[in-house]
């Protein structure tokens, strides 16, 4: 109990300390959840995008040409950030290329995905998610092109049935939007 001065109990100090504990207890509360690991704010909605995400790093990670296309939007379009429009492609263009011998040549593949923010647009149904990522991948090297080199001809020579291991890490940017309530990869794959 509360007391003044004089000893006597004071209901306006009880209800003080009673407000402040409530309101201390309910502002721990309030405070963001976010995904383990990351900055993001956890929700039904972020974890949905990371969900598609991390379908998208597996189906890499195992060479699944199928799932990637699945996870795909059909109004997909990549414009490779040069002035040369014949490196643009399409839902098509992606389907030809994670079909293509290319794509096969590659026989194992690890990735790290950091997320660093989520993104919605007003309407909520187009995200922005920007992440850093690392990959490791195995394939054989590039074939011999015919020209005058005698040494990379001779190296290719000896290590043609070679698979060789390449590294490549790189900030990114991937687009999804949602259509009838699912993700899909709008851009950036």
């Amino acid at each position: 109990m509360i007391h003044d001065k004089n000893g006597q109990h004071t209901a306006l100090s009880g209800y003080l300390l009673i407000f402040f504990t409530v309101l201390a207890v309910f502002g721990v509360g309030c405070t963001p959840r976010f995904i383990e690991g990351t900055k993001i704010e956890d929700s039904d909605d972020t974890r949905d995008v990371i969900k598609v995400m991390e379908t998208y790093r597996k189906a890499m990670e195992s060479r699944d040409a199928d799932m990637l296309i699945a996870l795909t939007s059909k109004n997909y379009f990549e414009k490779n950030g040069d002035s040369n429009s014949k490196n643009n492609y399409d839902y098509e263009g992606l389907v030809k290329l994670l079909r293509s011998p290319e794509f096969r040549r590659i026989s194992s593949l690890r990735m790290k995905i950091v997320y660093r923010n989520i993104d919605f647009s007003e309407k909520r149904d187009v995200v922005t998610v920007r992440y850093y990522y690392t990959s490791d991948f195995k394939m054989p090297p590039p074939a011999y092109d015919g020209e005058d080199d005698a040494v990379a001809k001779e190296e290719q020579d000896d290590n043609y049935d070679e698979e060789v291991w390449h590294s490549k890490n790189d900030d990114n940017e991937m687009i999804l939007e949602k259509v009838e309530g699912k993700w899909y990869i709008l851009k950036g794959m």
